[in-house]
Order: C-alpha cells, then structure tokens, then sequence
C-alpha cells in the first residue's frame, strides 16, 4: 500500500495483538506477583521454588509487549476460534500428564502426552505424531532425567512394580 504521494504507508498497530498481549502481560504480572509474595526467590546461584516462575512471567511479559507493537501485515488472516477437537487435546494434555507421570514414569507419560496432543492440528499425521512423540521424549529424558538429574522416575510403578 502506498499513499498518494507514492510513498509506502505506515502499518498500524494491530487491535487484535493489542489485546491477546494485554491478556497475556495482565497473566503474567498476576501470576509474577503470586510467585514473588508466596514462594522464596533466592539468587541465580542458589534459585529458589520461585525464581523460575517469576522469571517466566517475565519473559511472557516482554513476548507479549514485543508481540503488541507488532504490526499486523496486510494480508493477515482473520481471528478464528479452535476447534473444540483442538481445545480438549491442548487443554487435556497437562492432565494427561499429570495422570500418568506417577504410575507409567516420564517416558510413557511425555510419549502418550505428546501423541494426543499432536492431534490438535489438523494437519497432523499418524507417522508425524509419531515422529514428534519420540523425539520429543528422547529430548524430556536427556534435559530433565540426565541434565538436571531431577528425581522423576524413567518408569513408573505400573511398569517396574
């Protein structure tokens, strides 16, 4: 687009991403404040229960004050709502996981997870899924089991007994 003067006009800012960052900035300020007020923060040496949500709801403040002054393209496509399909797998996925940690161990628990809430895309196959599932299990197994050596088991009690 350009003006009469034949220079390109200035895009404007987004109504739209305005708002989604106004939630999520008013998200993580509520949640940022809770961590701060009720659990110990500590240092970057020696971190407290606290200091990781804190300093999520700090990045998830700054994506989203990023994402507000965004201009939207002109060719954007309109907001749609999600499937319901999409909204029960995506919002169902934590619960899954928290069902299943405990009894199947994270391999089992990140695998399933992963699988089913791959196919809140429409676009997801059975191969992809698969594909992603393992790969992403492999990758929880690395970082959270051998990395951060923290005490979730590889199998859960069904598996091992």
């Amino acid at each position: 687009m350009t003006t009469e003067m034949g220079r390109p006009r200035p895009r404007s800012l987004s109504r739209r991403n305005i708002t989604f960052a106004a939630i999520f900035v008013s998200f993580a300020v509520a949640t940022g404040i809770y961590a701060y007020r009720t659990l110990k923060i500590g240092t970057a040496a020696e971190m407290g229960s606290g200091f990781f949500p804190v300093m999520l709801s700090i990045l998830l403040a700054l994506l989203a004050l990023a994402v507000a002054f965004t201009p939207l393209s002109s060719g954007a496509q309109p907001l749609r709502f999600a499937s319901i399909k999409s909204s029960i797998l995506v919002m169902g996925a934590p619960l899954v996981f928290g069902l299943t940690i405990q009894s199947l161990g994270l391999v089992i628990a990140v695998a399933v997870t992963i699988f089913l809430s791959s196919f809140a895309s429409r676009f997801a196959t059975l191969r992809q899924s698969l594909l992603l599932s393992a790969g992403f299990t492999i990758f929880c197994v690395a970082v959270f089991h051998f990395l951060l050596n923290l005490p979730i088991p590889l199998w859960g009690d069904l598996i091992i007994g």
